[in-house]
């Protein structure tokens, strides 16, 4: 495999980023995470609902997709390493995957009414196959792409603020959005569909935006030096502060699995409709676009561990707290949650984002090497096992208790499948983040260290 070297006149002075540059590429954010928010969200109820899926088999096909993912990333990101094109190694991709996501996206959602369970089980597990390798070849790519625009330490904070924005965005577009659109267009598979259309070309024009806004970034050239696969991944495995990372995001992105639950839980627990559940996302998502510049303060002062650590735990009493939810609680109670919850995620990605590119700069202060699509495929791989092993675990939960599925009929559920959405929705997701802030406390790389680092 080829890897990379950063030209030697890069270690003098580097001029700022700029504003436009930023913005670009954090509006590239919008197309693959309003589809992955959307599938997050709302396919596994689906499935489920409308899709007349079981939601073991549902979860199995989500979950098997994305371990599939989580391989299909390393490949990605030593394709994009060894290309060599006019418009550099990342941004080609950009477009190419943004077209792809869309596709899936009509793919999934306008699913054809197979009247054999067996004919609907084999066309999902392919089409999520599709959208698997349809986020790779954008994401990964993309991902690569802040630890070549600037070595700055507070700006990559800075232009990860621009992509915190562009994920509150999409949560909006797919979350808040989305369901209200399924009450707009009556419901039922057609409504899922017209949803998918509306989303079609904000996919592809945040593609495109990227694209030509990233055009006189600064980027890094492939060269001609070899290293095995095997070796790049053990090269990687001694960058402490780089695992410790990824298994913080291993843990924490669990709950971002766990998001499947949302729709039932609203349904089924609080008795309110999809339009609810809308506002609820847009309560939250509306934090994304509000929060990042205090989280960027903070960052500032008290450094991006520390931070972390604080937007993690704010989160702690308002998961616990859905517990005690009920139906004929106060709608305000409800968005209040997603206020907090909103400014607890903004932090998380915002940090977790942020420290990523500091350890591909420690990677290359170490070696000498310049390596981003490897470190940006294996962060990306840990997203895709943790996503899979948390819908999994909601849709084994709502299995193991007993949740009945359906076609689009409304069907009581038994006691046990009710309790097993409440644990799901409350004592799941608190039990990650606590994890989460155990692992953290291990990393390692401040300021003042990656400085010393450089001047070695």
């Amino acid at each position: 495999m080829a890897s990379t070297t950063i030209d030697p006149a890069l270690d003098g002075a580097e001029p700022r980023l700029s504003r436009g540059a930023m913005i670009a590429w954090g509006v590239g954010t919008l197309g693959p995470v309003t589809v992955l928010t959307a599938t997050n969200a709302l396919l596994l109820r689906f499935l489920t609902d409308n899709y007349g899926l079981a939601a073991g088999m549902a979860a199995t096909l989500i979950a098997v997709s994305k371990f599939y993912d989580a391989f299909a990333d390393v490949a990605m990101g030593i394709a994009s390493d060894r290309t060599k094109s006019r418009w550099g190694r990342r941004r080609p991709y950009l477009i190419g995957g943004a077209v792809l996501l869309a596709i899936s996206l009509l793919a999934i959602f306008a699913a054809p009414s197979f009247a054999g369970e067996t004919a609907r089980i084999a066309y999902m597990a392919l089409i999520l196959i599709f959208y698997a390798t349809a986020y790779t070849v954008f994401n990964v790519p993309y991902m690569a792409m802040p630890g070549e625009m600037t070595r700055n330490y507070h700006e990559r904070t800075e232009l990860m603020r621009w992509r915190v924005y562009g994920v509150g965005l999409a949560i909006i577009i797919a979350s808040a959005a989305g369901p209200k659109l399924l009450d707009w267009f009556g419901g039922g598979e057609d409504a899922y569909a017209k949803m998918a259309l509306v989303f079609v070309p904000i996919v592809i024009g945040a593609g495109m935006i990227a694209f030509f806004g990233t055009a006189h970034a600064p980027s890094t050239e492939r060269t001609a030096m070899h290293h095995g696969i095997g070796e790049q991944i053990r090269s990687a495995a001694a960058n402490r502060p780089f695992v410790v990372l990824v298994i913080v995001k291993f843990i924490t992105l669990m709950s971002l699995g766990t998001q499947s639950i949302f729709p039932f839980f609203f349904q089924r627990i609080l008795g309110v409709s999809n339009g609810v559940l809308g506002t609820y996302f847009l309560c939250q998502s509306a934090m994304f676009l509000i929060a990042p510049s205090l989280w960027l303060w903070c960052s500032k002062r008290i450094g991006k561990k520390r931070t972390f650590l604080v937007a993690l735990a704010i989160s702690l009493p308002v998961w616990l707290s859905w517990m005690l939810a009920a139906q004929g609680e106060p709608l305000w109670m409800v968005y209040l949650r997603g206020v907090v919850i909103g400014i607890s995620g903004s932090g998380v990605i915002l940090m977790g984002q942020s420290m990523l590119p500091d350890t591909m700069e420690y990677d290359y202060r170490r070696t000498g090497l310049r390596r981003e699509g490897v470190f940006a495929a294996l962060y990306t791989t840990v997203e895709k096992f943790s996503g899979a092993i948390g819908v999994a675990l909601v849709g084994a939960l709502l299995g193991a208790y007993g949740y009945v599925q359906s076609r689009g009929g409304a069907i009581a559920q038994p006691e046990s499948a009710l309790w097993a959405i409440r644990i799901a929705m409350a004592y799941v997701p608190a039990a990650i983040t606590l994890a989460g802030m155990t692992a953290l406390a291990f990393y390692d790389l401040e300021e003042r260290k990656l400085n010393e680092t450089v001047r070695a």
